[in-house]
């Protein structure tokens, strides 16, 4: 009898919309991963991001520690997210979502009373949830749009579900600020994840601006501000180029600065106007280190921060304060950053490049296809331009090239330690093939590359590669 009760209950909460029926474990497990610690400081919630936010981020939480076995976290953040319920419950804002909102809670609620095995609160919750049949388009569009903020959450890894779900969200419906700056966001990190240089696109440009034009939430703003520099990003001596880029600058930093003056305590909007004084022509180093300094009360030990902080004190020629900020951010597993601790730390001979990027690969197991590329091409250049050991390095170009050989990194202007070239396509068809042909001849390695650079037998190669571990014992 029990055994039949606690399959029609697990039935029912199959039907349900939450962390947990979203199919999110095996993206999310990655991304747990790839985060190591750091995922501890995304479970601090921001008490100035949008409520709805808070109350997803939590529940996001709440799967994270009953995946985990944690029922006393798990318990602690279904209790949080209860009491924040309550608040968004009385804001008008939310009249027309509400019944969605409850059905995303009350669903990962009975999801945490089935794992501690309170069934019968399950069966008084279970009657009360609103059939998802029911809601019209606005509430559907919030349903999606919730699935796109759990899938935001997961950073690099929920990047193409976050676009996917928040696009539906804004079909069903078109009047929400949120999923309008979610969708952009989204768009934004996939753009900057394939590479830095490529353009911001109409879409992404479109809905930031919609996102700042109908609210006033500062993060918002922001992430507006944000975006009109990268459209700017490139190097261009048009007079009127030149004279557009200089205008928005000016304009970018005078709206940067009135939202400083309003003495914002949210942690990611201070990182960001750093952010954003740190890249502006005009000297506002003292402005965003006002910034940092202010982030460092709030959230000690903030990865970002610690990141900025050195790209702060580069720019102002504290190398050793600027190598230090590098070091620490490498530290708590910030990509970018330690890409760059390698570079200074080389450059002042306080560590031996290869050796810590081979255990980059490890450190960083599993990692998103981007940043794999990235780091298989600066072993790649290590083991050519230091090294001088052209096999490893055309095993590592081959490992780059397999991962995605039409990404846009093998097209854009490439430097790594002391190596630097137009791109790495041309490199390798025109200086290392080559090269490595006259030494090597009749290797199968070379012919192998320079089939992926001409777009020839990919498929195969590419699964060939797959079979293969990524192998960090050095050839000799």
């Amino acid at each position: 009898m029990a055994n039949c009760l606690e399959m029609e209950i697990k039935q029912k909460l199959s039907k349900l919309h939450c962390p947990f029926t979203w199919e999110i474990i095996d993206d999310f497990t990655r991304y747990s991963m790839a985060c190591g610690n750091k995922y501890d400081q995304s479970l601090m919630i921001d008490k100035e991001i949008n409520p709805l936010q808070q109350l997803l981020d939590l529940l996001l939480d709440c799967y994270k520690f009953i995946s985990s076995g944690d029922d006393k976290k798990a318990a602690k953040k279904i209790n949080k997210a209860e009491e924040l319920l309550i608040k968004i419950q009385h804001e008008k804002e939310y009249n027309q979502i509400i019944r969605v909102i409850e059905h995303v809670f009350y669903a990962t609620k009975c999801f945490f009373l089935y794992d501690a095995n309170v069934i019968v609160e399950i069966q008084e919750i279970l009657p009360n949830i609103v059939d998802t049949e029911q809601f019209n388009d606005i509430e559907l569009g919030a349903l999606y749009g919730c699935q796109s903020v759990i899938w935001m959450c997961m950073g690099d890894f929920g990047v193409v579900q976050a676009i996917d779900t928040a696009k539906k969200a804004l079909e069903k419906n078109q009047d929400c600020a949120l999923w309008h700056f979610i969708f952009a966001k989204s768009l934004r990190r996939q753009r900057r994840l394939i590479s830095l240089s490529i353009d911001v696109s109409d879409l992404e440009k479109k809905h930031f601006e919609i996102a700042y034009a109908t609210s006033t939430d500062d993060v918002f703003g922001i992430y507006y501000l944000q975006m009109r520099l990268e459209s700017f990003y490139k190097f261009c001596r048009d007079r009127n180029y030149v004279m557009r880029k200089n205008e928005n600058e000016k304009d970018v930093t005078k709206i940067a600065k009135q939202i400083l003056q309003k003495k914002p305590k949210n942690f990611k909007v201070l990182l960001k106007l750093a952010r954003i004084f740190l890249r502006v022509s005009s000297d506002e180093s003292l402005l965003a280190k006002e910034c940092l300094d202010t982030v460092e009360t709030l959230v000690p030990d903030n990865i970002t921060c610690f990141h900025y902080k050195a790209i702060l004190y580069e720019g102002i020629g504290e190398y050793k304060e600027a190598l230090y900020y590098y070091k620490k951010a490498a530290e708590h597993n910030n990509f970018a950053a330690e890409l760059y601790y390698v570079q200074y730390g080389w450059e002042v001979g306080e560590l031996e490049p290869l050796p810590h990027l081979l255990r980059m690969l490890k450190k960083y197991d599993p990692i998103v296809a981007e940043k794999k590329i990235s780091l298989f091409l600066a072993i790649a250049t290590t083991h050519y331009s230091l090294r001088k050991d052209m096999l490893n390095a055309a095993d590592y170009f081959l490992k780059a090239l397999s991962v995605d050989p039409l990404n846009t990194k093998f097209k854009n202007f490439y430097k790594f330690l002391d190596f630097t070239t137009t791109n790495i396509s041309y490199f390798l068809k025109n200086v290392f093939c080559p090269n490595l042909e006259k030494n090597q001849p009749k290797m199968k390695i070379t012919n192998d590359i320079k089939n992926l650079l001409d777009g020839k037998h990919v498929d195969d190669l590419i699964k060939e590669m797959k079979t293969l571990s990524v192998n960090t014992t050095e050839k000799h």
